[in-house]
């Protein structure tokens, strides 16, 4: 209870934003949050908490589901998606969300 699990929390709200691998998928993004938490400096505007976890992967949901209809309206409805594709939408999902914040 003092703790959250935040990789439960993170599969869990990939599930729900319809990624089909977010079991391997929760364990990378919660390692590298948990590795920026520990390397960066520790300055205010450096968030890499719960909340900041949550934006990524909402984020990563929206592009999900925008990319997934350009897709399907361009070339061959009803195809799978498949891990590599979840990965880049993920990695697409934490530039746009991380990498704004982070200062050289």
């Amino acid at each position: 209870m003092v703790k959250p699990n935040k990789e439960m929390i993170a599969r869990v709200k990939l599930y729900s934003q319809g990624f089909k691998t977010a079991e391997k998928l929760s364990g990378k993004i919660v390692s590298l949050f948990d590795l920026c938490l520990n390397q960066l400096s520790s300055q205010s505007h450096y968030d890499f908490g719960l909340r900041a976890l949550k934006s990524v992967l909402v984020s990563a949901g929206n592009l999900k589901r925008a990319k997934k209809a350009a897709y399907n309206a361009l070339e061959n409805p009803g195809t799978e998606v498949d891990e590599t594709w979840e990965q880049n939408i993920l990695l697409q999902s934490l530039c746009d969300t991380l990498v704004p914040k982070l200062i050289a």
